[in-house]
């Protein structure tokens, strides 16, 4: 009897084991338990912070084998400790593997306070580890030109191994804006996703921010289509806590800086300033102005799929699900008008009322996993659910699926026999299986420990989904067996606290090759050919037009026909009609009232609600909508009749606008006399360049509410918009701005990353003298040029020394480049003579030569023994090189002098510039007065003033270059000593 009880023990341990086998490894998270909720690591919103409450030290990053054996990877790596948690302590979160399955991103903080009381700063940093294998060591490094001094967590792999990622860096790196505030509890919250390039040169050469979300973007990925798919909190409501000190005298401090300025003035937040959206409940001495009549009160709040470009460009809700699919109440706007109505019933049968932790399955491309969970009391656990929605299904095709039993969406003191736990982080497998985060527990989580020792309700293991009559629900063996123990002790900073127990088990991915998209999302700079019809017939190259847009941190909204609205959507007004035109779309069903529009107004999220009082205000600042103000996107609008901010609907329903970029957006559609008629819910950004078309303003999920399909018409307004822009030039010099990069200095022109002509001397160059000699570059006046880079390799015998002029060069706007400079040499005989070279070095540190002259190829004058000095400008040369392999990227530009004891080398007029602009300079042009030293151009003719003198001085350098004419009036003067030339060749001749 023995024996067969221990043969039937081994029997089950091995079917358990088969039940338990996973096809590749799996990375998760360790964590001690954390009961309370609010801003804490796990939670919906706020969880970046750093602190030792938010994210108590002594987890680790760990791998679990197919065999099931464990391996502590940041403890084999040396970091972390053990017991007393202290100055070398960590935690960890959000590990995320490469494409090659080789390597990881997570995010991980270091220390904890020593002593009691000991307060400080902690930041989450992003690292990457590599061996990863069961016999390799682990190596953790820091991933550079990440943001410094803020929190940045939730890494992710782009395409092109750039690192997206979420952070709490405010809107343009703005410190006195940090924390950036969200619009709900109005506490720190991330602002939105970033990317960093690791290969950059520095954090500012490959950082940019490609959302600006006002209450914070989440989780992103990448799907196998090349879409970043992410949780956005979409909040856009006025602000609960100036309303409360408004109503009640609460207390919250809420006032007002006058802008994002670092010493912006503070005012009261009365009389109240906000503008948009409607009022929140409550709020009845607002609802009882006449602007607000007969309109309900605003307020909003869901966790919504989002999806965009990974460069950013294109972002809207996933497949343009919206509530009226996904299942949301919203109350009808206006409520004088029949025709609209309360929203109560979703489109899909099982709807849902947030989606975090987003997945996609690797075996089902565009099948997506997800969490619905409550806001609080759940570290953001709940219900897994999972919808179907690769690129191109209709929103009203899509429906939801409860993966879980529906018992399991929300906590529960006394849960039916139905209800599993709670679920967070579903990683579909590359097998088919799931794995989930999952707790036991069913109710809101709370300390059941006491304060010196808390402990939580929840247990979050990691286990595999298993069927479970028609729903899933976790297997009951956990994934790593009995789970993996610690003894920790902490500063909170005021008290001693202590956790001995089973760790939480949070944040699997699996660790496996994964095909990279084969079409990324990744510069994609096209429009519709509609839209692209209205760029040849305004003479306007779409891809000049996106560049003029990035330089100056702008884009493009434009929207085919504002009067048609998507037929679900009965809450806002859906029968419109252009103001002064015929063009209107009307419900045949319910064909009154008629709304006439004439305006669409943008507004920006501006951060300028603070909270705290005046005297002693919270850091940091909540954003509010004010109508479009950004004075750059201002310039470029063609004038309106409507507020500020609005730009004239055309007689065929179009409107387009240039906004600011990288900013939240949204807008509404006003009547002549600029009262709101219907209103965006959401805030978007756009990506520096983008010129983005939308069909309508709440766009057609399959029919309008005509029962007719998207509008298909090239924007009238676009054309509008382009023919505006294209005649600006506010520095009058010639050179229409969108082809100029300083439309704003009439002395330059295109693009000039380097222009050095030594006015500073040496000022913007490392002067490295690798042999600390005294032979060095230096600077000197001399015939012909004012001011020159000289080193005078005669000073004594330097043969076979090296002395550089260093600088970094930013081309990143730039499509073509090309070098040139002057230089002047002359050697000392056949056997002494010495060498120039121009490097170009990458930021990975590879490096090009690009220009190797010495001797006699370098000299610009005959051999001298005594030391050369050029005697005219005959003795300098003009030399070019091609940059445009390094176009659209950042370079070190080094000018390195080979010594060989021969004589003094001379350079300057070291520029940097675009070829090939279409057009690169303006049709004709009328020089005048004192020209200094540079080249101009133009597409026909340049003629000089004819009622008064022209000169070009002695030392100068001129060019003119023209495709049919150079005419000198009578009064040019190219005076003793200059350089003068003209050219007929056409543009950047």
């Amino acid at each position: 009897m023995k024996t067969h009880f221990l043969l039937a023990v081994f029997s089950l341990c091995s079917i358990l084991l088969r039940a338990q086998t996973l096809p590749n490894p799996i990375l998760f998270c360790t964590q001690v338990p954390q009961p309370f909720g609010f801003a804490t690591s796990l939670e919906t919103f706020g969880n970046h912070q750093a602190s030792t409450f938010s994210a108590p030290r002594g987890g680790d990053l760990y791998i679990r084998y197919p065999d099931g054996s464990l391996k502590n990877l940041t403890q084999m790596a040396g970091y972390g400790q053990t017991e007393m948690q202290g100055a070398t302590s960590i935690a960890v979160r959000d590990p995320s593997v490469h494409w090659s399955g080789t390597k990881a991103l997570f995010s991980m903080v270091i220390g904890s306070a020593t002593a009691r009381y000991q307060v400080q700063s902690y930041r989450w940093k992003l690292y990457e580890i590599t061996g990863l294998g069961k016999n390799d060591t682990p190596v953790i490094t820091l991933v550079p030109n990440q943001p410094v001094g803020y929190n940045n967590i939730q890494p992710i792999y782009g395409t092109d191994d750039r690192i997206l990622f979420t952070t709490d860096m405010p809107l343009g790196g703005a410190a006195h804006l940090y924390p950036q505030h969200d619009e709900y509890e109005s506490s720190p919250i991330v602002s939105g996703i970033w990317r960093l390039d690791p290969k950059a040169c520095s954090m500012a050469d490959g950082l940019e921010m490609l959302t600006h979300s006002p209450s914070g973007d989440f989780t992103p990925s990448i799907d196998h289509a090349g879409r970043v798919i992410f949780t956005r909190w979409d909040h856009l409501q006025r602000d609960q806590q100036a309303d409360a000190d408004i109503i009640d005298n609460t207390g919250y401090g809420t006032f007002n800086y006058a802008d994002e300025t670092a010493n912006a003035a503070k005012s009261s937040i009365l009389p109240d300033v906000e503008i948009f959206p409607e009022p929140r409940p409550g709020r009845t001495d607002l609802l009882s102005l006449p602007q607000w009549a007969n309109t309900n009160p605003q307020n909003f709040n869901i966790f919504n799929p989002w999806m965009m470009n990974e460069d950013g460009t294109e972002m809207e809700m996933l497949n343009h699900l919206g509530r009226h699919e996904m299942g949301n109440y919203m109350t009808q706007n206006f409520t004088n008008d029949p025709n609209l109505h309360d929203f109560y019933t979703p489109i899909s049968p099982t709807p849902i009322r947030a989606m975090f932790h987003i997945r996609e399955s690797p075996v089902t491309p565009g099948l997506y996993y997800g969490i619905e969970a409550p806001e609080f009391g759940t570290h953001a656990s709940g219900m897994v659910v999972k919808v179907n929605a690769p690129p191109g299904m209709h929103p009203e095709q899509i429906t939801f699926t409860y993966v879980t039993h529906p018992d399991t969406r929300s906590p529960d003191e006394t849960p039916s026999a139905n209800h599993s736990g709670m679920y967070r982080t579903p990683l579909p497998l590359s097998d088919g299986q799931v794995i989930v985060s999952h707790s036991h527990a069913t109710d809101y989580d709370e300390n059941i420990g006491t304060s010196g020792a808390p402990l939580s309700k929840y247990d979050y293991r990691i286990r595999l989904l298993e069927a479970n009559g028609g729903y899933f629900k976790a297997s009951a063996t956990a994934l790593t067996g009995a789970g993996i123990t610690k003894t920790v002790s902490w500063w909170s900073p005021d008290e001693l606290l202590t956790y001995s127990g089973i760790l939480w088990e949070t944040y699997p991915v699996e660790v496996k090759v994964t095909p990279r998209p084969t079409t990324p999302t990744l510069h994609l700079q096209t429009v519709a050919p509609s839209e692209q019809a209205l760029f040849a017939a305004a003479g306007v190259n779409l891809h000049d037009f996106q560049k003029f847009l990035r330089r100056n941190n702008l884009s493009v909204l434009a929207i085919r026909d504002v009067t048609s609205r998507d037929d679900a959507d009965q809450q806002q007004p859906f029968n419109l009609k252009v103001s002064g035109s015929a063009h209107q779309t009307i419900n045949p069903v319910s064909p009154s009232p008629v709304y006439e529009v004439k305006h669409l107004q943008f507004l920006q999220n501006d951060l300028l609600r603070g909270i705290g009082g005046m005297a002693t205000p919270k850091p940091g600042r909540r954003g509010i909508a004010k109508f479009l103000h950004d004075p750059t996107a201002v310039a470029y609008n063609p004038p309106t009749t409507g507020a500020q901010g609005s730009a004239n609907i055309h007689p065929d329903g179009s409107a387009a606008m240039i906004v600011p970029a990288k900013r939240a957006l949204t807008w509404q559609l006003t009547d002549a006399n600029n009262k709101g008629i219907v209103r965006e819910r959401l805030w978007i950004s756009t990506k520096a360049g983008e010129v983005r078309t939308c069909t309508s303003c709440h766009g057609e999920s399959t029919l309008n509410q005509a029962g007719s399909t998207s509008p298909a018409n090239a924007p009238q307004a676009l054309t509008t918009l382009l023919n505006y822009v294209k005649g600006i030039d506010r520095d009058n010099d010639g050179i229409k701005d969108i082809y100029d990069a300083f439309p704003t200095d009439a002395a330059r022109h295109i693009a000039e990353p380097l222009n050095e002509q030594f006015v500073a001397n040496l000022t913007h160059w490392i002067n490295q003298n690798l042999d600390n000699d005294a032979i060095t570059w230096t600077t000197e006046s001399n015939t012909c040029h004012a001011n020159a880079a000289v080193i005078n390799n005669r000073a004594a015998d330097n043969t076979g020394k090296i002395d550089r002029l260093r600088r970094f060069v930013d081309l990143t706007n730039m499509d073509s480049a090309s070098l040139t400079f002057d230089v002047a040499y002359a050697r000392y005989d056949a056997i002494k003579f010495d060498k120039l070279r121009v490097w170009a070095i990458a930021c990975d540190g590879t490096q090009q030569l690009l220009y190797d002259k010495s001797g006699g190829t370098l000299a610009t004058a005959p051999d001298q023994t005594g030391l050369f000095t050029p005697a005219d400008c005959s003795q300098w040369r003009k030399e070019t090189v091609n940059l445009s392999a390094y176009a659209g990227k950042t370079l070190e530009l080094v000018f390195e002098d080979v010594g060989g004891w021969g004589n003094r080398l001379f350079l300057d007029n070291i520029l940097i510039q675009e070829t090939g602009i279409s057009p690169p300079c303006p049709d004709t042009l009328l020089v005048s007065g004192t020209i200094t030293s540079g080249k101009y151009d133009a597409a026909t003719t340049i003629t000089t003033q004819n009622s008064g003198p022209t000169t070009v001085s002695a030392g100068t350098n001129v060019m003119l270059n023209a495709g049919k004419s150079v005419t000198l009036q009578p009064g040019f003067e190219a005076q003793n000593g200059s350089i003068f030339k003209a050219y007929i060749g056409g543009c950047g001749y």
